[in-house]
């Protein structure tokens, strides 16, 4: 099986889990739901437009990136795309003989018909299995909305524990375990809810040291097989204001005298070019990071204030993307912002509840992003009101118990800058303000 063949298998395997019938009938509202399904499950939003894409609804001749295949093969059942892939390739055995290449874009209509003709003998037996061992995974899980839930009857006899060693990023962060209990030698450490960062550890050991790149807080794991038997929280700080840009398998850092100054956070494409950080094809990811304790500050009663502009509109940036995140223990409020005929493609999350602009009215969010955008977040007694330019642009009552606030953090498609940051308890009292005066 080729990757276009893997990708359409997973597709047919989500299909089959909704019980939704054909995706060549699926209306716009399908993607919708589909989207926030996978959110609800794996935390990881992909837009209805990245879905209409993978299902071959519009035009796209790129294979997807490892983002979202390891999030579809995820909300699938498995642990990520590799681990699709191998248990995929397994059960159908070895490859027949070559045939013609299909885009994700020619599956779909009369092409995905052809295909599916020529390759509903091989899939038939592999997917009822998959689909038996799908059941019997889910069946024994116990975690809320199907997320697997830590712990064997005896997790009392594993011990899980970490410690990080510096106070800004990168970081290590020391983690003491003892697996001794486990009958499987498949011991792994997972740093988050991403399972490709997870590491195998020797279930003999006491100590693995691991390094984040980010900061922000993460729910690490202590993994017996296929079984989460030991979580805690873990916070990496930034060590006040941090600048990223994203790549793999580490980002590109900024000193801060290279983006604080003259009244704002700010990394022109001039100084990313002079990294050797190409501007095109595909726009870079700017990020600025401020994590870390916020003293006692919920996500119930809150006021944030702040003023963003993208300084970038070249190529595929034309949208000037930003969005604005609110750290929160466990949850997060996410505030998208772009030019206007962009709002159509805009996620926004609300501690609880992730919102689609195909679903509710996310307009108010569209404006000039070349001049400073203001935007204030308010939070009282769980309700929360986002204003974008003095006029409301979203309200919503979330339910979930309040988290603590862990820090901010803005991105950038291109190239951004912050003019001004206020974080403050509900009677104005400021708990993180700044100007970049400095």
């Amino acid at each position: 099986m080729n990757n276009i063949e893997l990708l359409q298998q997973c597709c047919r395997l989500i299909e089959e889990k909704l019980g939704w019938g054909s995706s060549d009938n699926w209306q716009n509202q399908d993607f919708e739901a589909l989207s926030s399904r996978i959110f609800d499950r794996t935390q990881v939003a992909l837009s209805v437009s990245t879905l209409k894409r993978v299902w071959g609804k519009v035009k796209y001749d790129n294979f997807p990136s490892l983002t979202t295949l390891n999030t579809l093969a995820i909300f699938a059942g498995y642990e990520h795309w590799r681990d699709f892939r191998q248990q995929q390739l397994a059960e159908t055995g070895p490859e027949p003989a070559p045939e013609p290449v299909y885009h994700a874009a020619q599956l779909n209509g009369h092409g995905a018909r052809v295909l599916k003709r020529r390759k509903i003998g091989w899939y038939i037996a592999p997917a009822v299995l998959v689909i038996l061992i799908i059941a019997g995974w889910m069946y024994n899980r116990t975690g809320k909305n199907g997320v697997p839930q830590s712990g064997f009857p005896d997790s009392a006899r594993f011990s899980f524990s970490s410690q990080p060693l510096a106070a800004g990023i990168p970081n290590s962060v020391i983690f003491n375990y003892d697996a001794t209990a486990a009958k499987s030698d498949s011991i792994f450490i997972q740093q988050s809810w991403d399972p490709t960062r997870r590491f195998r550890v020797s279930p003999a050991g006491h100590t693995y040291t691991s390094i984040y790149y980010y900061p922000g807080f993460f729910r690490a794991k202590l993994v017996v097989g296929k079984r989460i038997v030991k979580e805690h929280d873990l916070c990496i700080p930034s060590g006040g204001w941090l600048a990223t840009v994203v790549q793999e398998p580490v980002p590109v850092y900024f000193s801060r005298k290279e983006f604080i100054g003259e009244g704002a956070l700010r990394i022109p494409p001039a100084l990313m070019e002079k990294k050797n950080i190409h501007m095109q094809p595909q726009a870079p990811e700017l990020r600025y990071y401020n994590i870390g304790d916020l003293h006692g500050l919920k996500n119930d009663n809150f006021i944030f204030e702040t003023e963003v502009k993208n300084e970038y509109k070249e190529g595929t940036a034309v949208c000037q993307r930003a969005d604005i995140f609110i750290h929160c223990e466990g949850s997060a409020i996410i505030m998208p912002l772009g030019i206007p005929g962009c709002v159509g493609d805009m996620g926004l999350m609300a501690v609880d509840t992730g919102f689609s602009a195909q679903r509710i009215n996310l307009s108010g969010f569209g404006c000039d992003m070349s001049q400073w955008v203001k935007v204030r977040c308010e939070v009282r007694n769980k309700h929360l009101q986002i204003w974008v330019n003095g006029k409301e642009a979203f309200n919503y009552t979330f339910k979930s118990a309040p988290d603590r606030i862990v820090g901010v953090s803005y991105r950038f498609q291109g190239a951004g800058a912050v003019n001004a940051v206020k974080l403050a308890r509900i009677d104005g009292s400021p708990v993180l303000e700044d100007t970049f005066d400095e």
